[in-house]
């Protein structure tokens, strides 16, 4: 048997003495980046990422196999208020919005719901970093844009934003002007929020002003909701100014009531002379800050009431009449812009204010539009003498248009020469053909209330020629419409008018008619206060007919009487005591001072 040898076998040496294994040669790329130690949180966040972001994409894989906990999980976070600490974060919020942007289709379920809702409710939005505002706004559109469906809600958030102020809300209106025009069907609902959301009157000024801004500025987008808008702040103004006028009637109760008590004793003749000579009755607050003038104090819940409410109404009326003044500019003018908002506010004129009773403060509006061009003076003219003898208006509505025109030709500074004269001859021609056509009635059985319309359109004129009466002589020194013969005629007619229109304004017409040999009054006014003494008022004597006292008619009841006195004593551009408004209208306004010269009373008015 041939042996072997074992070449292979080690030897013990080379047990104890392994052989060294041969070393690698290791080289470096030249594209090698060494990177700082502080980008490692950078590629922590790249990670946490992509993390969250696959995450987000497992969430939609489960909620598409009918399982939502992840996505409610989302939605929890999401939908938090911004104060809370466990509220998503920016970071991971800008994932969530990318991610969902591309993935829209896929939270389009009843399950996905609430993740949806979360986000658009997500709270104060408007205040995120602008990159992640962009992706908010993207997210909303792309939302809306392919489920339609959300926008009537997103709408609705958006519109119930309007009482921040303007600054915040740029977004607000860039995604209402981008679906108003995508979905123009949508502005049905959007008028429904505009009138749903706005403030309470008893809400703070700056939302109520806030909210007035921003309905105005979509105005500027969204044209055909201008009407609305518009409709929306005349009911809303005169909400505030009626409260207003009613909280200054209780006032007005509580200080008539004092002074009665106080003065009853102490009452004369000549006191009572002074009053009458008022022609417009005073301010119950004079001050500019508001304070109620005066020595006595009053009720102070009731005058703290009455500041709040004139400091809102004041603000809203300065706020708007800036936004005319920019609308009314002469090339707005002239391109039909600004007429288009005229007759808007002709029309709500005509269907909201002239219909309400006794408020102080709105009315300014049309006096301001209409004073910023001839043309629109001429039209406000014309829409009142067409209401004021319109045979199909009601009674009440003739006479406001009445008090309307005479009070606006008054008191609107910017009114040429040329427009009183033919106000002035417009109302003369009527009552001289209502005295040849009616003269003969008054001895007729019926009250002298058949004659509201004659009493009111007089009163007007009378009105006027107070203020007016320096310009009512031609270049010769005649009276325009022969205003001398005329007057003469009207005063002594059987209708008696100086009995039955507003006391103060006809004692301040026999001052002045008296002064400028137009017409002498006193005879019958002290005639006719003769018959008030004897408590003959509108009262029948069978056995005798007194010419020109109105004594041959069955006369009025005592509460028609009245009704139609209060009626006759509003003057709607009486003047303003509304701060910052007052100063505005400055400009269009004559005051009683400036028109009446030595006729001025011992009290003049502010």
């Amino acid at each position: 048997m041939m042996a072997f040898e074992n070449n292979n076998k080690r030897s013990p040496q080379d047990i104890m003495n392994p052989i060294e294994p041969k070393k690698r040669k290791v080289e470096f790329s030249n594209e090698i980046t060494l990177h700082p130690l502080n980008q490692e949180n950078g590629t922590n966040e790249e990670f946490s990422a992509a993390l969250y972001a696959r995450y987000i994409k497992s969430a939609l894989e489960n909620l598409e196999k009918n399982d939502p906990t992840q996505i409610n999980l989302i939605a929890d976070q999401v939908g938090l208020p911004a104060r809370s600490p466990d509220r998503i974060e920016t970071k991971n919020l800008n994932i969530l919005l990318d991610v969902l942007s591309n993935n829209i289709n896929r939270i389009d379920s009843s399950r996905g719901i609430t993740l949806i809702q979360s986000i658009i409710n997500f709270e104060k939005w408007w205040e995120l970093p602008s990159l992640t505002l962009s992706k908010y706004v993207f997210f909303i559109k792309i939302l809306c844009s392919s489920i339609p469906k959300w926008w009537q809600d997103v709408s609705m958030i958006l519109v119930s934003n309007f009482t921040l102020d303007t600054v915040k809300t740029k977004c607000h209106h860039d995604m209402l002007k981008y679906f108003l025009r995508m979905i123009p069907s949508s502005m049905g609902f959007i008028d429904a929020y505009l009138a749903k959301f706005f403030p309470n009157k008893n809400d703070t000024s700056e939302k109520l002003v806030n909210y007035i801004s921003n309905i105005l500025l979509l105005t500027d987008y969204c044209k055909e909701l201008k009407f609305q808008v518009w409709s929306l702040l005349v009911e809303k103004i005169i909400s505030i100014d009626v409260e207003l006028q009613n909280e200054l009637d209780e006032l007005d109760d509580e200080i008539e009531e004092d002074l009665e008590e106080e003065n009853e004793e102490e009452e004369d003749d000549e006191d009572d002379d002074e009053n009458e000579n008022e022609l417009e009755p005073k301010n119950t607050i004079e001050d500019q800050d508001g304070e109620i003038e005066g020595d006595e104090e009053y009720n102070v819940d009731v005058t703290q009431g009455i500041k709040e409410l004139s400091t809102k109404l004041d603000s809203i009326l300065t706020l708007i009449t800036e936004r005319i003044t920019s609308e009314f500019t002469a090339e707005n003018l002239e391109s039909g812009d600004g007429v288009t908002l005229f007759n808007i506010l002709t029309t709500l004129f005509k269907t909201h204010i002239l219909s309400t009773y006794y408020t102080r403060s709105i009315q300014y509006i049309m006096f301001h539009v209409s004073q910023q061009q001839l043309e629109l003076m001429d039209s406000f003219l014309v829409t009142l003498i067409d209401i004021a003898f319109s045979p199909s208006e009601s009674s009440e509505k003739k006479i406001k248009s009445l008090q309307y025109l005479g009070s606006y030709i008054a008191r609107a500074k910017k009114l040429s020469r040329t427009q009183i004269i033919f106000v002035a001859s417009y109302l003369t021609s009527w009552l001289n053909r209502y005295v040849i056509e009616r003269e003969e009635e008054v001895d007729q059985p019926g009250g002298m209330e058949r004659f509201k319309h004659f009493y009111a359109t007089f009163q007007a004129l009378c009105y006027i020629f107070c203020f007016r009466h320096s310009i009512f002589r031609d270049t010769e020194g005649a009276w325009e419409c022969e205003l001398d013969k005329f007057f003469q005629r009207m005063i002594i007619s059987k209708f008696n008018p100086l009995k039955y229109c507003n006391e103060n304004v006809m004692l301040m017409f026999a001052r002045i008619t008296q002064h400028e040999d137009v017409a002498y009054c006193f005879s019958i006014i002290e005639n006719n206060n003769n018959e008030r003494l004897r408590g003959i008022i509108g009262k029948v004597d069978n056995d005798k007919k007194e010419y020109n006292t109105g004594g041959s008619t069955s006369g009025w009841s005592l509460a028609t009487r009245q009704q139609f006195i209060d009626l006759q004593s509003y003057f709607p551009y009486d003047p303003l005591f509304l701060k910052n408004y007052k100063k505005i209208m400055k400009a269009y306004y004559i005051e009683w001072s400036e028109a009446s010269g030595e006729y001025e009373s011992d009290e003049s008015d502010d």
